[in-house]
């Protein structure tokens, strides 16, 4: 049996949930925050592993910053281990293989050309791409041979909505269009996730959801492209130039230094121990994001505005003890 000997209404099916997995899985609508995490929960729910703590941010360059940020000052055991794709096939590659047994191998193959995707493909693949190249130069800058395999780990906890677009599709075809309606409740999970969350890295006890793109640029041809403009962009200002499918323009990342860990700690509401002259000392708590309770010493240069930031123990309790110790460790010997 091939898709030749479908009924004219499956035929019609076919381009129905085409358009509705990739309207879903390439929207450019601010995610509904609830739903998003009601989302992500009913995953973790679904391979029976405890419920993380969830944080929402614009971009999935955002959402690197802040998996950045935990590294720096060594929290990386707050994120816990990835959830890599070997825990997600419980859900995706089992789903198939159930269908596999199901659906004639002529029908299966004409159905996977049918429902593949390549607007998706190519959204997914420029971006991560873009990503890769970006953050792998500060990842080699500050962590050394360690880098290539810390950053393929984090890739791996990623699981993006537009990867989803073909077989989300195909599956509801099969579904719906071939009756196979006892497994509605598994893609009703992948369904709930791709309309409700863009791309989110998942770790043992952190999920990270990003926001959706804000602006998707197309050709004539269904490639990325925009003239003058990103062909991808996001709330945050993160966004990918692409002409007729290809990047271009690559934006050179710099490597977080002292301003960008004034911005974190200024977006994040860090909360003023003291102060003392041009020192404050600041304090993020649990309650204000998820990750251990922190203290900073932040300096302002009154007449160069330069900003220096320094992690100091929690211990300390005034802005001038956070002075000493860190003159006293800074001290030659």
């Amino acid at each position: 049996m091939s898709a030749n000997h479908l009924t004219p209404e499956q035929h019609a099916l076919i381009s129905r949930y085409r358009e509705k997995w990739q309207h879903i899985g390439l929207s450019t609508e601010r995610i509904n925050q609830q739903h998003a995490k009601d989302a992500v929960r009913a995953i973790y729910t679904v391979l029976r592993l405890n419920e993380p703590e969830i944080i929402i941010v614009d971009s999935p360059n955002a959402a690197f910053e802040y998996i950045w940020n935990l590294l720096q000052v060594g929290s990386h055991t707050i994120l816990g281990d990835a959830i890599d794709s070997s825990y997600w096939s419980r859900i995706y590659s089992n789903l198939q293989s159930e269908l596999l047994v199901r659906l004639p191998v002529n029908l299966q193959t004409n159905l996977h050309s049918l429902f593949d995707n390549h607007l998706a493909k190519e959204y997914a693949t420029l971006l991560q791409k873009h990503l890769e190249n970006q953050w792998k130069q500060v990842f080699s800058q500050h962590l050394g041979k360690g880098d290539r395999n810390l950053l393929k780990n984090i890739f791996s906890s990623c699981r993006k909505p537009e990867s989803l677009i073909a077989g989300g599709s195909y599956f509801d075809f099969c579904i719906y269009g071939l009756n196979y309606h006892q497994f509605k409740n598994k893609v009703v999970i992948l369904e709930e996730f791709v309309k409700n969350c863009g791309w989110t890295f998942f770790f043992k006890n952190i999920a990270i959801i990003s926001n959706h793109s804000t602006t998707i640029s197309i050709d004539s041809n269904n490639h990325l492209h925009a003239e003058d403009t990103p062909a991808i962009a996001f709330a945050d200002g993160y966004s990918l130039y692409a002409q007729h499918g290809k990047t271009k323009l690559e934006r050179t990342r710099q490597p977080i230094d002292d301003i960008g860990w004034a911005r974190f700690l200024e977006k994040i509401n860090a909360v003023e121990i003291d102060s003392w002259e041009e020192y404050r000392l600041l304090r993020i708590v649990k309650q204000q994001i998820n990750v251990q309770t922190m203290q900073f010493l932040k300096a302002t240069n009154p007449n160069t505005g330069e900003v220096r930031v320094s992690r100091v123990p929690l211990r300390i309790a005034s802005a001038i003890e956070a002075v000493h110790w860190i003159n006293q460790r800074t001290k030659p010997k």
